[in-house]
């Protein structure tokens, strides 16, 4: 099976870095951005950790009205 990549845009936003530069450094230095986030705990989710980038829910915030964001 022969594995490839596809590029779809410019840019990394993930749990372990925002921008490429970031993102880089985290891979290569082993840090996840997989964390223990307790407002699942308040909400009394099953699973507790998850992946989320730095400043996504102000990012977000910013681009989306509050009804496309429950959408």
């Amino acid at each position: 099976m022969r594995r490839r990549v596809v590029v779809t845009g410019i840019g990394v936003v993930a749990p372990n870095g925002i921008g490429v530069t970031a993102f880089e450094t985290a891979l290569r230095e082993g840090r996840s951005g997989v964390r223990a986030i307790g407002k699942l705990r308040e909400l009394g989710f099953g699973c507790q950790v998850a992946g989320i980038p730095d400043g996504a829910d102000e990012r977000a915030g910013a681009a989306f009205d509050a009804d496309e964001l429950l959408a």
